[in-house]
């Protein structure tokens, strides 16, 4: 019954009109799905190893998470996930090893859930209680299942395209990120969400081969991609 909704799910995810409302769904679709009162959705790359925060979801409404950037290689126990691509359990001894910020204070547990893409790992989700919670086998399998169909559908979005060639909107973000504007300021100029800002800036790092933002930056200058 509970794969059966899952792939209702994923197909109502599949079918929203923008990458901003995909990500919403899909955090929601773990509270909705698995009963989680608090999830967190971060992108990853397999080139740098780093974890960018993109959105959490709990009682108090969605943030931004823009300003989350961690390398994932010292946060053991999600590393260990990715690797393996398969969700954790991160129980009481291992929680210590995350920074505060993942729990905040007030979990004791977590479970993290990789989404993949072929054989790329593109993104993670962490999601927790403020009430406690039994994991069973078949609650990480029905996890694996949801974070496998989330992996393909934002996997597919970065990828179907030419993965070397940067889009229109890649650029812009490159150009107005080498005048020295915030991802606020970005966004209001072009007219689309935060949101929407980090994943260009996510892909055209990608596309570039660099690690961060000011290598992306020099890297599309000496490309002669932007001036």
């Amino acid at each position: 019954m509970l794969i059966s909704t899952i792939k209702k799910t994923i197909q109502s995810i599949s079918l929203a009109p923008s990458h901003d409302e995909k990500q919403i769904l899909a955090v929601r679709g773990f509270m909705d799905l698995f009963h989680f009162s608090r999830v967190g959705l971060y992108f990853y790359s397999t080139l740098s190893k780093i974890g960018e925060g993109i959105l959490r979801i709990d009682n108090q409404g969605i943030s931004c998470l823009r300003d989350w950037r961690e390398d994932v290689r010292k946060m053991p126990p999600i590393y260990s996930a990715i690797q393996q691509r398969k969700p954790k359990h991160i129980d009481s001894p291992l929680i210590h090893q995350l920074p505060i910020k993942y729990t905040e204070g007030r979990s004791t547990e977590l479970l993290v859930v990789p989404l993949s893409y072929s054989s790329q790992v593109v993104g993670y989700a962490c999601m927790g209680s403020t009430d406690s919670f039994t994991v069973k086998d078949s609650l990480l399998h029905s996890l694996g299942v949801y974070g496998e169909h989330l992996g393909q559908i934002f996997g597919q979005d970065d990828f179907c395209s030419n993965p070397k060639k940067l889009s229109r909107r890649e650029i812009e973000v490159l150009q107005k990120m080498s005048w020295g504007e915030s991802t606020k300021e970005m966004a209001v100029s072009l007219g689309i969400s935060e949101f929407t800002v980090q994943d260009y800036v996510r892909s055209a790092i990608r596309k570039l081969e660099v690690l961060n933002r000011v290598q992306g930056v020099a890297e599309a200058i000496r490309r002669g991609i932007i001036q």
